[in-house]
């Protein structure tokens, strides 16, 4: 390993001949490489919080949990509807 990089100290047209070999590699590959911004996934679970401070439980159900239910009723894929109560 050191003899190796005691030559390319030497031979400065080796080592920047190689430098050039490993940019323009580089960069003729830049473009075969799959960039994305947003992956591709899909989530099969999406928990909505609601804070709703200092309400009775009624006025919850009737001011929230029944809303978001007949806003996502006619969304396509809902294959579970589980209402659970926040601990903390």
């Amino acid at each position: 390993m050191n003899n190796m990089l005691a030559w390319f100290a030497r031979n400065g047209v080796a080592s920047n001949l190689l430098m050039m070999t490993i940019v323009v590699g580089g960069v003729l590959t830049i473009s075969s490489i799959k960039m994305e911004i947003f992956p591709e996934f899909e989530a099969d679970l999406i928990i909505v919080s609601v804070p709703y401070l200092g309400a009775a439980p009624a006025e919850v159900e009737e001011g929230v949990c029944v809303r978001i239910e007949e806003a996502i009723q006619d969304l396509e894929g809902i294959k579970n509807l589980a209402l659970r109560p926040l601990k903390g």
